[in-house]
């Protein structure tokens, strides 16, 4: 197939990053790989040296979401929004374009619906970061109430209650009480 023909055979099945869990096959190494793509992790059935093959790939294990531009034509661009892994065999193509608004809003979709980092490939093939990744400081509660400095002690309403006594009950022996009526 021509890049062309792979661009239009891809964009038939493009994935829409709010319809998860997703099922879709990919070419890979001469034949097609069955793919299950969930927000947890990834699914991958395929045939290497004609045995089968199952990986079974957590989210974590990707690097982030890519996208690359590719040239077409004398005027045409291609974007590929792809679910990039260290490993190119494993890097999993999630949409390809020539409308840059749907690659970018696709791109910045798949990346908060997975807490995946944004990357974009450069000419070269090296993943660099877009946008920082939101940090959250985690700091001591600060805090709530008036009282904190009391929080060791007794709760305020079981300080108006007298404790009671640690010594043993007394107990009653010969006939039983039984209250009647």
């Amino acid at each position: 197939m021509t890049g062309a023909a792979t661009a239009y055979a891809v964009r038939a099945q493009r994935l829409d990053p709010q319809a998860l869990p997703a099922r879709f096959t990919m070419p890979a190494g001469g034949s097609d790989a069955a793919v299950y793509l969930d927000r947890r992790g990834v699914v991958v059935k395929r045939r290497l040296s004609g045995l089968p093959l199952t990986l079974s790939l957590p989210i974590s294990a990707f690097e982030g979401i890519s996208v690359r531009i590719e040239p077409e034509g004398v005027d045409g661009l291609v974007a590929h929004v792809e679910l990039t892994h260290r490993d190119p065999d494993l890097t999993l193509p999630l949409m390809v374009t020539r409308d840059m608004e749907e690659a970018a809003l696709d791109w910045e979709s798949w990346s908060s619906i997975l807490g995946l980092p944004m990357l974009l490939t450069e000419t070269d093939g090296q993943n660099r970061v877009v946008g920082g990744e939101a940090k959250v400081r985690i700091e001591a509660p600060k805090p709530r109430r008036r009282r904190a400095a009391l929080q060791n002690r007794r709760p305020r309403f079981l300080a108006r209650r007298k404790p009671g006594h640690s010594r043993p009950m007394p107990v009653i022996e010969g006939t039983e009480i039984i209250a009647r009526n």
